[in-house]
């Protein structure tokens, strides 16, 4: 398809990764030579707090891998049981992440392309999930519309002001948009928002609920299009309890509940059906509202067929980009599942020449985990993000992946991309430990599993460690920062 991004590969290998120097006690391991007195010293911090606090972690699975990162090696440095898999929860975007990283280098870029063929607006997707993302416009004073406001002006200054049908090819991607291996029951949350090869705004509809001037309850929509007409079956109430319901299939929602006053805060969301239709709708309205005439209807098709069908070659009129900087950013600090899942599609459409799935999707990923030294038995991936309870990942292959990382040539710009202490989901993490400023972070949470994992960067030596905690009691999040600090007051 044209305008497609294609993709080089880095083939380096951290070498000898847990294949040497290694005491094998009851699962765990300890290095020997280079670094045992601080091994040691680790090793028995870490056994005291696996053993004072047993009513959470009674019955619990827990797998620790720490490696010392050095060029062309990782030297292991503690583990327990590092080749356990567990569910890695939104660890297991790193997977996917890393793989892109080493796809599109640090200056990729996932573009969306608008044609005109014959007289019809054609808008591409080209696999990016960040086109319209509130965060990311808010970020630079953007709307989420602001990329097809922008487009509209251009089409008028160069004189392309009348088309017929607005026509969106998603086809990067397969049809399949929702995995259904993921949690049941959560498909409204923007976390299980569907995967598209033409993605806007997050495929969520931004909602407030109002109280309108006669007093009556409402919503406000962001942006409005007829495309999800609402109906308003909530009431006036003592108490803010309000949501907003659809059909599986269906993008007419209903709001529900309690509304007590006007919401002002940021937009709440829930996912829409067919994200590139619902993109297509919003990209018509925004013309609309610029002065650009179209006359006929959103439908989606194939931009080769349609252009074959007419008899005519595709004029490329506009092209939006995301850096994968960003896109790295949306899935590490604010762990927002899509981001990832798209990448993930993207690498099978990528490797194989086909719509993109969560199967080829997958086996790409699979397939460049083997290059770097990761054993196919230490993962088990059915999707981008680590979201499904299925998903499976063994300590050790996140600390081979993150050595991997630190020892490319430009690998501290994906390092960059991970959260400190205090920002994101880790907004309330670590925030008064030492080890702060040291530290860049990824953790992940589904329903029985906890996971923690990063780099600790020191002057004299740069650390990854995976902490991965399944089937516990309460809360684990306060255990394993104190294994991490663990870890810091080991080697500083």
């Amino acid at each position: 398809m044209p305008g497609f991004l294609k993709f080089s590969v880095y083939r380096h290998r951290v070498s000898g990764l847990f294949l040497c120097c290694l005491i094998l006690v009851t699962g765990s391991w300890l290095s020997v030579g280079a670094g045992t007195t601080a091994a040691a010293t680790l090793a028995d911090r870490i056994s005291y707090l696996l053993r004072s606090d047993p009513a959470q972690l009674n019955g619990s699975q827990i797998s620790i891998s720490i490696v010392k990162v050095s060029p062309g090696m990782a030297l292991p440095i503690y583990g327990y049981h590092p080749n356990l898999p567990l569910m890695p929860g939104s660890n297991g975007k790193l997977l996917t992440t890393s793989a892109a990283f080493a796809k599109l280098g640090p200056k990729g870029v996932l573009h969306t392309y608008l044609y005109r063929v014959g007289d019809d607006l054609v808008i591409v997707g080209g696999g990016d999930p960040a086109l319209g993302d509130p965060v990311l416009c808010r970020q630079v004073g953007w709307t989420v519309t602001t990329a097809f406001d922008n487009w509209a002006a251009y089409l008028k200054k160069i004189g392309q002001t009348h088309f017929h049908d607005v026509i969106v090819d998603d086809h990067i991607f397969n049809q399949h948009f929702f995995n259904h291996q993921w949690p049941r029951g959560q498909s409204l949350d923007w976390y299980e928002a569907q995967v598209c090869g033409l993605n806007f705004s997050d495929n969520c509809l931004n909602w407030l609920p109002t109280i309108q001037p006669n007093g009556a309850p409402g919503v406000r929509i962001f942006p409005s299009t007829p495309y999800t007409p609402v109906t308003i079956q909530a009431r006036r109430g003592p108490v803010q309890s309000v949501w907003m319901y659809r059909q599986p299939d269906s993008n007419h929602f209903f709001c529900r509940g309690q509304i007590r006053y006007s919401d002002t805060a940021y937009p709440l969301q829930v996912t829409i059906n067919n994200p590139a239709l619902y993109t297509g709708a919003v990209l018509k309205q925004s013309f609309l509202s610029h002065g650009i005439a179209i006359s006929g209807a959103v439908r989606s098709e194939g931009l080769t067929a349609l252009a074959a069908q007419k008899g005519v070659r595709p004029i490329l009129l506009a092209s939006y980009g995301t850096p994968l900087t960003d896109i790295l950013k949306r899935a590490h600090i604010d762990s927002y599942n899509l981001m990832a899942e798209c990448l993930c599609k993207l690498l099978g459409h990528d490797a194989t020449g086909q719509p993109g799935s969560w199967a080829n999707g997958t086996a790409a990923v699979k397939a460049y985990l083997g290059t770097i030294g990761v054993n196919a038995a230490l993962t088990h991936m059915v999707d981008g993000s680590g979201l499904s309870h299925h998903d499976r990942v063994a300590t050790s292959a996140i600390t081979t992946i993150l050595a991997h990382v630190a020892a490319e040539p430009q690998g501290q710009v994906f390092i960059d991309t991970m959260a400190k202490p205090g920002q994101g989901t880790f907004v309330n993490r670590l925030t008064r430990s030492p080890a702060r400023v040291f530290l860049r972070v990824k953790d992940g949470h589904v329903t029985g599993a906890s996971t923690l994992s990063g780099y600790l960067t020191l002057a004299q030596a740069r650390y990854a460690f995976a902490i991965f905690v399944n089937h516990y009691r309460g809360n684990v999040n306060g255990w394993e920062d104190q294994v991490v600090n663990a870890l810091y007051n080991s080697v500083r």
